[in-house]
């Protein structure tokens, strides 16, 4: 989409603004589309939210400048040239600064989101592949910040040998860290059933 086709569907999308179309212009620049893909409904909510949010703080910033400056002012006896009130920033630096600053907000706020999806995600995952215990679980997961470019599959991958390692600090090397109850009985995993395998086949495993 063209750029001057994003800029006029984003000004219908925000409605009534303080913004000029310059200051849409500069944030559409900043946060340009991939050559040949058209903006998502992602990209319209985040750049709706960040402008309303970004507008509220302008806003903010004008009043309490104006607010400043009544309180502030005091008549003199032989009246001066009347001061300028106070203009609200128009800087571009500045604007851009804070065009980033609620930007970085924003994108943390989804980085949170999708951290904690993964964590949901792999926590049911690891549990799938008998690791069981909560405790250890948790403590295997804790304060972890997960790859987002791997699958669920590579990240269980990942952590199970951290979850049997953190199994065996916890609770001893006296029971396998994975294991599933099967009719009544207990199925070891695929390191006690190796050693089970070669010590028939060694002689010193009895049948």
């Amino acid at each position: 989409m063209e750029q001057e086709k994003i800029l006029s569907t984003l000004s219908e999308k925000l409605g009534e603004t303080s913004f000029s179309p310059q200051t849409l212009q500069t944030y559409v620049e900043l946060n340009p589309i991939a050559e040949g893909s058209e903006p998502d409904e992602a990209y319209w909510n985040k750049a709706v939210n960040f402008l309303k949010g970004m507008q509220g703080q302008y806003n903010h910033d004008v009043a309490t400048r104006v607010e400043d400056f009544k309180k502030n002012y005091k008549p003199q006896p032989t009246p001066p040239t009347p001061p300028t009130p106070p203009v609200p920033p128009k800087n571009d630096d500045e604007l851009e600064k804070k065009l980033k600053e609620l930007e970085a907000r924003l994108d943390a706020e989804d980085s949170k989101k999708v951290q904690a999806d993964l964590l949901k995600k792999v926590t049911a995952a690891m549990k799938a592949k008998q690791a069981n215990d909560d405790y250890v679980l948790d403590k295997t997961l804790q304060g972890v910040t997960f790859d987002t470019k791997k699958t669920v599959d590579e990240l269980v991958t990942e952590f199970l040998p951290k979850y049997d390692a953190e199994y065996k600090a916890c609770r001893g090397y006296g029971t396998a860290p994975r294991t599933s109850d099967d009719s009544g009985g207990t199925q070891h995993n695929a390191a006690s059933r190796y050693f089970e395998r070669k010590g028939k086949k060694e002689g010193w495993k009895k049948n």
